[in-house]
Parts: C-alpha cells; sequence; structure tokens
C-alpha cells in the first residue's frame, strides 16, 4: 500500500507502437501531474529521436550518412547504440542492431537506400559525439529502443520526486519503489495463454514472441527475428521474458534468449539477467528457465 500521505496517479499514452502506461505514487507536496508528463515526454523524445518510420528523426538522417562521413549524434542515440554493440559483442552476435536492411528488404521497415551485402555490428564504430559506419547499413532499434524509454521516464519519475512507480510499454515493464508487482506474461500463437512471471520491485523485465508477426516474402514466411550471420528469418514460437537491472537490457537480451535458447545462459548471467521461455507443446506450454528465474525479486 502507499504510504497515507502520498497521492497516486496513472495516465497512459499511444508511443513506439504500443500504448505506455504510467501509475506512480509520490507526496502532495510534488506535482505528480506534471512528473507523470515529463516520463511521457521522455518516451516521446526517444521515440521521435529512433523512429525508423519518420523522415526527419536522427536515427535516419545517421543511417543516410555515417557510412559517408562521422555524423554528430545525440547522447540519446549514442547511449543507446553503445548498449546495443556492448550486447552484440557479449552475445557474438546474435544480438545486431545493423539487420534494418534485411528488415526492409522483408517489408518489417521502410526501405531508404541501399545497404551493403551482410553488414554487422563491427562495421559501427562511435568516437567521442560521433557516429561512422565502415560501409552502408541501416540500424534497427526496435528490439531496444522501447526498454530505453522505460528506463528514461523511470528516471524522471525518480528525479521528480515520486516514490514508487511502474512504467509498461506493451510488455516491457520497470518497478521502482518498495512495493513489488506481480508481472504476468501473455502468449502469442493460436492458443493465448496467461502465466504469472515473477514478483519484483526495483528490476525491470521485457517479453518478445514473434509468432504473431509473420509474413510472407517470396514464398516463405518470415518474422522480425533474424538469425544474423546468415541474415535468414527464424520461425521461432517462444514467448521469452527477461529480468535484467535495466529495461533496455533486457529488451535486447530477449533477442539473445530467442536466437539461442539455453545457450544464452553465459551472456545473460554477464549482465545479471534471467530468462523464461514459454514454448507450445501437444496443446500446452512448456517452461525453461535460463538461468533458474527466482519466484520472486526484490531490491
Amino acid at each position: 500500500m502507499a504510504d497515507e500521505r502520498d497521492v497516486e496517479l496513472r495516465r497512459a499514452q499511444p508511443w513506439l507502437g504500443t500504448l505506455v502506461d504510467i501509475a506512480a505514487a509520490g507526496p502532495a507536496s510534488i506535482d505528480l501531474e506534471a512528473a507523470i508528463a515529463a516520463a511521457l515526454e521522455a518516451i516521446a523524445r526517444v521515440h521521435r529521436t529512433l523512429s525508423a518510420y519518420d523522415d526527419a528523426s536522427e536515427l535516419v538522417r545517421v543511417n543516410r550518412t555515417a557510412s559517408r562521413a562521422p555524423q554528430r549524434t545525440s547522447p540519446l542515440l549514442r547511449e543507446v547504440l553503445a548498449c546495443a554493440l556492448d550486447v552484440a559483442a557479449h552475445s557474438d552476435g546474435a544480438f545486431d542492431p545493423t539487420v534494418g536492411g534485411t528488415l526492409a528488404a522483408w517489408g518489417f521497415l521502410p526501405g531508404r537506400g541501399k545497404c551493403a551485402p551482410s553488414p554487422t555490428w563491427r562495421d559501427v564504430f562511435i568516437d567521442g559525439d560521433e557516429v561512422h559506419f565502415a560501409r552502408p547499413l541501416a540500424l534497427d532499434f526496435d528490439g531496444i529502443a522501447k526498454g530505453y524509454a522505460v528506463d528514461r521516464a523511470i528516471a524522471v519519475l525518480v528525479a521528480a520526486g515520486a516514490t514508487r512507480a511502474c512504467v509498461n510499454a506493451g510488455g516491457d515493464l520497470r518497478v521502482f519503489g518498495p512495493r513489488a508487482e506481480t508481472v504476468v506474461v501473455r502468449t502469442g500463437g493460436a492458443q493465448p495463454a496467461r502465466f504469472p512471471l515473477v514478483t519484483m520491485s526495483d528490476a525491470a523485465v521485457a517479453t518478445s514472441g514473434y509468432a504473431g508477426q509473420r509474413r510472407c516474402v517470396d514464398r516463405r514466411y518470415a518474422t522480425p527475428l533474424v538469425e544474423p550471420r546468415r541474415r535468414l528469418p527464424v520461425m521461432s514460437t517462444r514467448t521469452v521474458s527477461v529480468i535484467a537491472p535495466t529495461c533496455m537490457l533486457a529488451d535486447a537480451l530477449t533477442k539473445v534468449v530467442a536466437l539461442r535458447g539455453p545457450r544464452a545462459a553465459a551472456t545473460l548471467r554477464h549482465y545479471g539477467a534471467c530468462a523464461t521461455m514459454l514454448s507450445p507443446a501437444r496443446g500446452a506450454w512448456r517452461v525453461t528457465r535460463v538461468p533458474r528465474m527466482p519466484e520472486r525479486l526484490a531490491a
């Protein structure tokens, strides 16, 4: 329960292709309405900066020009890119932010120019406030930006004096404060189900599923999950949830687990994370934990 002196407020807006829900509590001495508005604006800023669909976004500009000359970038873009490259390095490329050209060729993203064949994260360089590509490629932050936006919203609420908050962006969720929240996972597929995942406080969780996102490309089904080395679509039916210290990390690591399954254990341990995979099996759901996930997480 919130302190009797606390004020509680909840607001939601559509951003990042989903509905972002923010619930927060704090003392009556702070302007909680203004704090939540500022948190939503922080999410909107991530959306505007990293959108692959907006010609005016910084991401589109960098993708268009960074192979020709180093491009000065915002701290926001560099922070997300630095995390993406770090996860790529520690997952042996299972997470690779340079799959944007492949996703555009499959129709999942807008096509904005020709990319070199099979670029990798090793073709991307950060030097101070500049970013440079070794060859033409397209960064895609769909697998990490939503988690980062959740983290930024939590940071704004904490700075404003909130004592408790929960930010949920379509399954990417972070909890702050003394009260634990029970996270329930909703699976996709023909027989969706709900599973209580974990009860947590001061932690983040992200969930990804691809069964409902497939489309036909060159007479075969494709999903937005790409096997980076061969640039082939992966028809995963898993619903993957990752708990990590930040939502940005949890978001990126869901792709590593979706691709590597139990072999992702070492990468998860490196980041202090754990995962649950839900897989359809003979009309039921098989649960796999990598490594073993506790039933309750608390600070």
